[in-house]
């Protein structure tokens, strides 16, 4: 059976099909994004940012250092709403891939039909994540 007959029997699977590539090919305009604001608020290259950022373990390091410890050096100024969705996009993208990659059959077209909505799932975590931890940590003093 060929793609194309299945997906014109399967709406919902075109659909998803469809959702899953815009999301997909959008990632790295996203982490381009990302990876430039992260360089010019930190003084750095952005070309060396993005390259770091763009293997996959990259990302999921960086935006653990970001977001989760809170201790990624310092900034000229504080991470904007910009900012911080395009972390948390780049963050869903990944999550999604490895929990559907994880939870589904082997099947690809299924695996595609889980993508959409573990993205949005996990798009929303990453954003709540994000927004809740985005600012410097502050030592209370005395």
């Amino acid at each position: 059976m060929q793609l194309s007959s299945l997906l014109v029997d399967r709406p919902l699977a075109a659909v998803a099909v469809g959702l899953t590539a815009l999301v997909v090919l959008a990632q790295p305009f996203v982490l381009a994004y990302w990876a430039h604001c992260e360089a010019r608020a930190k003084g750095s290259s952005t070309f060396d940012v993005f390259l770091y950022m763009f293997v996959v373990l990259g990302v999921v390091h960086y935006w653990y250092v970001r977001f989760v410890r809170g201790d990624s050096g310092p900034r000229e100024y504080p991470p904007t709403r910009r900012e911080r969705l395009a972390g948390a996009y780049s963050m869903a993208v990944v999550v999604a891939f490895l929990v559907g990659a994880t939870v589904s059959p082997p099947d690809p077209l299924t695996q595609v039909l889980y993508f959409v909505p573990l993205f949005a799932g996990s798009f929303v975590v990453a954003s709540l994540v994000a927004s809740t931890t985005s600012g410097p940590r502050s030592v209370a003093t005395n």
